[in-house]
């Protein structure tokens, strides 16, 4: 997937709308508490920012970010209580989709968990833009299947509005 194609198609056709999330919009502010660190992976406008003290948002594609880049070139020796996946890990390969997972999981710490909002790979965004990218199919199997490889377990998996999985992963320890 071309990240320069994905960042021009998030600096300017893109919007985020949390309210329309029932899981993964700002409910998940209420999931995070006041001392944890969050890493939020592709983080957009940098919403949760105002509602979270401790938390880094990263995204190759605004200038609202805490820093710009990906979760592949982004680099820190802390270690975050949580991240928040929302939309961001969708786009490519299975191998990239599983590197990106690994990317992730070096940031987090022993007892970290992962908040997802994730595309079951439909081009279904209101634009004609949206049918150059290479969305992962991600299902239900997928979550469970990638939660294990890399050594989490399941602790909910919803369908959520907009006909987007939502997943709160939890690490085995």
């Amino acid at each position: 997937m071309d990240q320069q194609y994905l960042n021009k198609y998030f600096q300017s056709v893109w919007k985020p709308n949390l309210d329309q999330y029932n899981y993964s919009g700002w409910q998940l502010v209420n999931r995070v508490k006041k001392d944890e660190w969050v890493i939020d992976v592709g983080c957009g406008n940098n919403e949760f920012k105002t509602e979270i003290k401790n938390l880094v948002g990263i995204d190759p594609a605004t200038d609202l970010a805490d820093v710009k880049t990906t979760i592949e070139e982004f680099r820190t020796d802390h270690k975050f209580d949580v991240a928040f996946c929302l939309g961001s890990i969708n786009f490519g390969s299975e191998e990239t989709i599983k590197h990106q997972i690994s990317c992730v999981d070096t940031l987090l710490k022993p007892t970290g968990r992962i908040y997802w909002r994730c595309n079951p790979g439909k081009q279904d965004h209101d634009n004609d833009e949206c049918h150059a990218i290479d969305f992962y199919p991600w299902s239900e199997t997928k979550h469970y299947e990638l939660a294990d490889l890399f050594g989490y377990s399941v602790k909910q998996l919803e369908w959520d509005n907009n006909d987007r999985l939502f997943a709160e992963w939890i690490k085995n320890i």
